[in-house]
């Protein structure tokens, strides 16, 4: 919210002043107003950072690029059985995203480094290339100076790593890995300052990806064959000692071997009963283990040529071999024909009885295989039965036969879990001689033909862009640090107080129709009544007169924040253009340090304001009349001054009060509020103070402070006059300034 003071007597009152609205696209027209301004400066920026842009693209070495195709299909890293080393048929995103990790490490960038021995390499070696010219200029001065060399042994390997380190980092820089699309292939990517070395680096970084994939499995294999053979060790060992624990135990309770149950009786009296026991139990070992190896073919779903090969079928061989006829004639007839046809459907049902009778087929001979075995068992028990009966029952009612079944059952359960073992380690030795990636190489790069670096559109692009927005930012810089004044928005932006007139500046071809001694603001005032200078004094003037609605303002004090901001030239044209409008009006100079206004329109005074308030002399005695109008004028002597308060004194304000009634209108010329203190006390004294701030010059910062003392010392200030405007100045003039040159011109003459 906004308050204005206003002062009656010697009470001041505070109003809320009224919203400013403004006005829609008053944004888009203060820029409008920042380009008209600035437009040179965003020129000349522009232009320069578009140069430099254009010759840093233009100078930039030429850069190739060339591209290879890895296609990922990564399987199951698990090795400990046959089933882990089928390969997923689809790879999950995430593990397409871990082999583009993978690329994109240093330890890839290493590997290229070394196997292509580019520390030899100039242009990845900065430390082998010649030094160009802007370097060969600069290097005495330190400038561009070589990276301190690495500590080394007397083999130089500490120095040699970190320049391969140094090179690595600058292959990955290089090197791009995206993948392409949604599929599962990565592009790879390689620049270098010659197409064919490019092509060269891409598709050996490529290699090194597959010899390193083709590694780490070995590696794999080669730790799990390492632990297998290990516990293969501890396992015999236990088996071992476990069966040696069963036999000991055996011979000491004086079991025969049959007390174990699936043993035979070792009390057969005859070699031939002995060779028929043999017999019997190698016949039943067989066939258990045909039946154990088929059934874990079935289990583990094992294709028919396996179980053919297994179960020694012609019959599962030649449906087989039908089943492979029909599969491919279905194929062709499904290219051929729709589904539906009746080939095809007729070629799918034979094709699915073939598959029928060969399930029927491995169904029977699996029967027939357990019927094999419960045989075998049968004649193996039989046997044992008739030749080992005795000793078997004079054993199974005796508590050493079940400690010796317990332990037999231990020893045949560490041997079973031995050969799993052994199994496993069989399998993973055989994985471990393969040497399969899980990607591969779908398209190797070749030589581009067009360099990719540097794009010339691109640069254009980004040179007018940068230099866009370099010209654009410097000039919203300046404007945001210009903290002067320079038209009536700037005033209520800035400094809260309406600006009561803008008077344009005059410049010499204004000033050159007049005599040459007459060349001065004044007096183009007198001699160019019709003018824009002339006129914004005018509106000066009544805006000053009725600032205020309850009253008439008869005594204004003209000051200003700082030295030189025209304040003294604009007391004396704002007392000319009053005379000449038919007042009665008197300035009184009430500057002791400077009187400019004395020295300029009362040069010959003998009686001064000094003289007045100190009681030697009457204020008629002391009023001079301007040589150009019937204005008059109260000078301060140049050789009189006191550092006493005059002005904050009784005759002061008697002098006012006289005056007051005297004239119609009283100008006070005051010194600058922030260079002299007693001005406070002057505008005390009027009706109203008015601030002179020069255009574009007086700090914002400054003006606010003179301000704020003189409302502090009780003045009334109505507002700023803005000095020296310059209208033909682009994008400064407003509609909120008193007159609008760019429309008014026409009124004037000059």
């Amino acid at each position: 919210m906004n308050v204005i003071s206003i002062r009656r007597g010697n009470s001041e009152e505070l109003r809320e002043a009224p919203p400013v609205m403004e006005e829609d696209g008053a944004q888009l027209r203060r820029l409008y107003g920042i380009f008209l301004r600035r437009w040179r400066l965003m020129a000349a920026v522009g232009v320069a950072v578009f140069a430099v842009v254009m010759a840093y693209t233009l100078l930039s070495p030429r850069i190739y690029s060339a591209t290879a195709l890895i296609m990922v299909n990564p399987g199951r890293e698990q090795v400990l059985s046959q089933e882990q080393m089928i390969e997923d048929a689809a790879p999950s995103s995430a593990a397409v995203d871990s082999e583009i990790e993978v690329l994109r490490s240093e330890m890839m960038s290493l590997r290229l480094v070394r196997a292509m021995n580019l520390v030899e390499d100039p242009e990845w070696n900065g430390a082998l290339r010649a030094p160009g010219p802007l370097q060969a200029i600069l290097a005495p001065l330190g400038v561009f100076s070589a990276p301190p060399a690495a500590d080394a042994d007397a083999n130089g390997n500490a120095a040699g790593n970190e320049e391969e380190l140094r090179i690595a980092r600058a292959i990955r820089g290089a090197v791009s890995v995206r993948r392409r699309g949604l599929s599962y292939g990565i592009e790879v990517t390689m620049d270098a300052r010659s197409p064919r070395r490019a092509a060269e680096l891409v598709n050996r970084y490529a290699e090194l990806y597959l010899e390193s994939q083709t590694e780490a499995r070995f590696d794999a294999s080669q730790r799990a064959n390492a632990w297998l053979g290990q516990r293969l060790g501890e396992l015999r060992q236990e088996v071992q000692a476990k069966e040696r624990a069963a036999e000991q135990f055996r011979v000491e309770n004086g079991l025969s071997i049959a007390a174990g149950g699936n043993v035979a009786n070792v009390a057969p009296q005859s070699a031939e009963v002995q060779t028929m026991l043999v017999q019997a139990r190698a016949d039943l070992a067989e066939k258990e283990a045909r039946l154990r190896q088929v059934q874990q073919l079935l289990r583990s779903g094992g294709s028919a040529d396996t179980l053919a090969n297994t179960l020694t079928s012609e019959t599962i061989r030649e449906l087989r071999t039908r089943e492979s006829d029909l599969t491919q004639r279905a194929a062709e007839y499904r290219q051929r024909y729709s589904a539906e046809h009746p080939t095809v459907l007729a070629a799918e049902t034979e094709l699915q009885n073939v598959r029928q009778r060969i399930d029927e087929e491995i169904r029977r001979i699996t029967s027939s295989l357990q019927n094999e075995v419960e045989v075998a068992r049968s004649r193996l028990y039989s046997l044992q039965g008739s030749f080992g009966g005795a000793a078997g029952a004079n054993d199974e009612n005796n508590e050493a036969v079940i400690r010796y079944r317990e332990l037999l059952r231990d020893a045949a359960a560490a041997r079973a879990v031995q050969e799993d073992f052994m199994t496993r380690s069989h399998e993973l030795a055989n994985q471990g001689e393969l040497p399969v990636a899980s990607s591969r190489i779908v398209s190797q790069a070749t030589p581009p033909v067009a360099p990719s670096k540097p794009n010339l559109t691109s640069g254009l692009l980004m040179a007018l862009l940068l230099a866009g927005l370099a010209g654009a930012g410097l000039a919203l810089l300046l404007e945001t640090l210009d903290a002067s004044v320079s038209s009536a928005e700037d005033a209520e932006r800035k400094l809260g107080v309406p600006a009561i007139a803008s008077v344009p500046i005059l410049r010499p071809n204004d000033l050159k129709a007049l005599a040459p001694h007459r060349r001065s603001p004044e007096d183009y005032l007198v001699d160019k009544p019709a003018s824009a200078f002339a006129e914004a004094l005018r509106v000066l003037k009544t805006s000053l007169t009725h600032a205020r609605v309850d009253r008439r303002a008869k005594v204004i004090a003209i000051t200003s924040a700082v030295p030189e901001e025209g304040k003294t030239t604009m007391a004396l044209c704002l007392t000319r253009i009053s005379a000449m409008s038919g007042q009665r009006v008197v300035v009184v100079d009430c500057d002791l340090r400077r009187h400019s206004l004395s020295s300029n329109a009362a040069k010959d005074a003998r009686v001064g304001l000094l003289d007045v308030l100190s009681g030697d002399r009457a204020w008629r005695d002391a009023v001079v009349q301007d040589r150009e109008t019937s204005a008059d004028i109260i000078p301060a002597l140049a050789t009189r001054f006191t550092p006493q308060d005059v002005f904050d004194s009784q005759a002061m304000q008697r002098l006012i009060d006289e005056l007051r009634g005297a004239y119609d209108l009283v100008i006070l010329d005051s010194a600058p509020v922030l260079a002299v203190a007693e001005t406070r006390t002057i505008a005390g004294h009027a009706d109203l103070a008015l601030v002179v701030v020069r255009s574009t010059k007086t700090p914002a910062g400054a003006t606010r402070t003179a301000i704020g003392e003189l409302q502090h010392a009780g003045a009334d200030v109505a507002g700023v006059a803005i000095n020296m405007v310059d209208p033909r100045r682009p994008g400064r003039g407003t509609y909120g300034d008193s007159l609008y040159y760019s429309y008014g011109r026409s009124y004037y003459h000059s």
